[in-house]
């Protein structure tokens, strides 16, 4: 099973969209304390910058962070250990809150939301049994969740390819269009037009492919007739992931 963390940035602000994995060591959000409100997440004493900054995101407790996010069997723990101020946990077409002290367990997406507006999507990628439940733990209830769509997350990378292809930066653009091409991959869709999408976009691949990789060709060279081309394919991408 997969588990890993991709921050929810706005496209005019992200420059790339990094995946933090979720392992065998917690994953901890909080604010620094350099004055910046810069919000990062910790990992195997690797600080990932989430290109937010948010007063509202508790910082360090004693060297504890104030949001952990661990592995567990059937997903990921989400869980409230300091911040005075509720975590949100957005699955499907409700959401939980999580005060100081509670837990939940995802096993399908979901986005966490903490502080003013900083969001982060959890993704869990492999096998989970229908009949398990995502159980938000607290001294007296629980509640059954689904998990979200990831249609935000795939609009942000058609955005971040759309202004690489407008720069005509073929390194970058292929790397997005990587990430996107192996989300589909991981989160197919049930719809006829599926399968021609990841089609397009393995040829679109394999032709960046061969511009990266050839020394004879100028990295801003995407001609005008390609540049549409992309930009068609990310927008049938955005589409088709809009209707599900």
């Amino acid at each position: 099973m997969k588990r890993y963390l991709i921050p929810i940035q706005e496209a005019s602000q992200a420059e790339t969209i990094e995946r933090i994995p979720v392992t065998d060591s917690p994953v901890g959000l909080y604010r620094k304390d350099n004055g910046n409100f810069d919000v990062v997440a910790e990992a195997d004493d690797r600080i990932y910058d989430l290109g937010v900054r948010d007063a509202g995101v508790s910082r360090k407790s004693n060297g504890q962070a104030p949001v952990e996010l661990s592995a567990s069997t059937r997903g990921i723990n989400v869980e409230n250990l300091t911040s005075t101020n509720p975590i949100l946990v957005e699955t499907g077409p409700g959401q939980t809150e999580l005060a100081k002290g509670e837990f939940i367990e995802i096993t399908d997406d979901c986005v966490i939301e903490l502080g003013i507006g900083v969001k982060i999507r959890a993704n869990v990628r492999g096998t989970v049994d229908e009949s398990e439940s995502q159980e938000v733990v607290t001294k007296e209830e629980s509640h059954r969740q689904e998990g979200p769509e990831i249609t935000a997350y795939v609009q942000t990378a058609g955005e971040l390819i759309r202004k690489e292809v407008e720069k005509e930066a073929v390194t970058e653009c292929h790397t997005h269009i990587q990430t996107l091409y192996d989300t589909i991959i991981e989160c197919p869709v049930d719809d006829q037009a599926y399968n021609k999408v990841e089609s397009d976009m393995e040829h679109v691949l394999q032709r960046l492919d061969n511009k990266v990789t050839n020394a004879t060709l100028s990295e801003t060279d995407i001609a005008d007739e390609f540049q549409h081309e992309i930009v068609s394919l990310t927008n049938r991408v955005e589409s088709l992931y809009a209707r599900h």
